[in-house]
């Protein structure tokens, strides 16, 4: 009766399988799909910046592959229009001619939200996206 115990406990703990999910890979689903920009952050210097909306604003697709896909360029200068993203990192990053784009972002309240990782702005500055497509 002992060894029909155990092998039934055996067969009931091999049977499940529980999934743990990092943060990383809950992130890289939540953002996977179509997002638009919706507004910007404008500051004059002082640090007294607000939101601004933006009509029809670029769209960013996010994939399942670690590919982010833009309507408009990631670079200065030319046409370079995909990048890859790190869930993990929360980073963006694209390979320009002359310099590598990277930015980071935050998913927060349903919004996406991006800033350059190393600031290149004066002041505050940003982006943020509502997702339109999954």
């Amino acid at each position: 009766m002992k060894n029909l115990f155990l092998i039934f406990l055996f067969a009931t703990i091999t049977s499940c399988s529980t999934t743990f999910n990092s943060p990383a890979d809950l992130d890289n689903k939540e953002i996977v799909g179509k997002w638009q920009l919706t507004e910007a952050l404008a500051d004059p210097g002082d640090g007294s910046g607000t939101w601004q909306t933006v009509e029809n604003g670029r769209t960013l697709e996010f994939d399942e592959n670690g590919m982010v896909y833009s309507s408009t360029s990631f670079c200065y200068g030319e046409q370079i229009n995909e990048a890859t993203f790190d869930a993990s990192e929360k980073m963006i990053s694209s390979n320009c001619a002359d310099r590598n784009v990277e930015l980071s972002y935050e998913l927060k309240e349903g919004k996406l939200f991006i800033t350059p990782h190393n600031p290149r702005c004066a002041e505050a500055c940003g982006t943020k996206y509502s997702k339109v497509e999954s």
